[in-house]
């Protein structure tokens, strides 16, 4: 009898540091779901804009809060917590930025 073995890849964790700069500046896209071997989720994020951001803002924030992990259920190697608040606090400050600055926009639009 022909004992047929399956092939075993070992899964190693991915880098923190690496996931969290891929979600940051492609992330509407789901670049960091294919990077950590979520496919099918990537393709939905490729192509609803990170689910509209809202998934790709729960993304980045439970990244933030080191308790994302990669689809073989490893959690991200090398966390650090420094890069997380830097992470998260420009993110938020990019984002009331880009509120302000389009304030007169919608105050003319609307009044």
């Amino acid at each position: 009898m022909i004992e047929v073995k399956k092939r075993t890849t070992p899964h190693y964790p991915k880098s923190f540091v690496k996931t969290i700069l891929i979600c940051w500046i492609l992330g509407i896209f789901g670049i960091h779901r294919f990077y950590t071997s979520y496919k099918r989720i990537g393709f939905v994020q490729l192509f609803t804009l990170g689910g509209f951001f809202i998934w790709w803002a729960i993304d980045l924030i439970s990244m933030c809060f080191n308790t994302y992990k990669d689809k073989y259920g490893n959690e991200l190697e090398d966390y650090n917590g420094t890069l997380a608040s830097l992470v998260l606090t420009g993110t938020v400050l990019v984002v009331m930025a880009i509120a302000i600055m389009s304030l007169p926009y919608w105050a003319e639009k609307f009044m």
